[in-house]
């Protein structure tokens, strides 16, 4: 472990995301691009089944990667929250003592993630969860509430990388990444934040909306230019996170109430 979070902390991570970056945008010609998606739809176990556009109308694999899905494949539930994106739970529960927990023995703090007092202080004593997002996923990023977004905040940080090696190897890994924390009111007073961390190869995070703006439950937030993780906070208040298994998949829009246990 030791070994793994030196190389990590060694590695040139700005210039290989950079690198990626330019490399997924190149367009690809036109007759090579479904081979070239349907390769890393086998690589990575992306659901071709959900593209409805044609694969050659997809530019780049950036273009691929950040695509929409058809409105039926991601039904909204009728609940007041739900999952804001596909992958599976890192953890998702009570926040104690302003600690988050990372894995198993390791946690980082509520306010070194936000880097904002007066927001960490409201949301204190409430829950989390904290979902990985890995290449297979659909990678937009949907409000899990209705709730009005008051504000934006960029965090600069490393880009370390988020998969379960690197949660287990590198300490405050999620508040020391490069982030974007989404600060929101819901109607009843509570407070949230949705915090979208950057990654290895993933230093591309994109909100389209003007902000002020309400949202409603579902509706598109922002999405990432590659895999990476969202964090999910709840001050206290009527609307709570349950604790859930590390490992269980979600998908966007369902119920948290849980996942669906992973295969063996």
């Amino acid at each position: 472990m030791r070994l793994r979070r030196t190389l990590l902390t060694l590695l040139p991570k700005w210039a290989l995301s950079r690198t990626t970056g330019v490399v997924t945008r190149i367009p690809i010609p036109r007759g090579a691009r479904a081979a070239a998606y349907r390769a890393f739809a086998r690589r990575y176990g992306v659901d071709l089944t959900e593209v409805e556009t044609p694969l050659t109308e997809f530019r780049s694999l950036r273009d691929f990667f950040v695509r929409r899905l058809p409105s039926t494949a991601r039904p909204i539930a009728v609940a007041p929250l739900v999952w804001p994106c596909d992958g599976r739970i890192v953890t998702a529960g009570p926040i104690v003592e302003d600690r988050i927990p990372q894995v198993k023995g390791i946690d980082y703090g509520l306010r070194d993630l936000i880097v904002d007092d007066e927001l960490a202080g409201r949301l204190s004593g409430g829950t989390q969860a904290t979902v990985y997002l890995s290449p297979r996923d659909y990678h937009r990023v949907h409000a899990p509430f209705t709730g009005r977004c008051t504000s934006s905040r960029h965090v600069p940080g490393s880009l370390f990388p988020v998969n379960p090696e690197a949660q287990r190897s590198i300490p405050q890994l999620f508040a020391r990444n490069e982030r974007v924390v989404f600060a929101f009111e819901l109607g009843d007073g509570q407070r949230a934040a949705v915090v979208l961390v950057a990654a290895l190869n993933v230093g591309d995070i994109v909100c389209d909306h003007a902000l002020p703006k309400h949202f409603e439950v579902g509706e598109e937030l922002a999405y990432f230019g590659f895999g990476s993780t969202t964090i999910v906070v709840l001050g206290p208040g009527p609307l709570t996170i349950p604790e859930l298994s590390p490992g269980s998949a979600v998908r966007m829009g369902a119920c948290l109430r849980g996942g669906d246990t992973p295969p063996e």
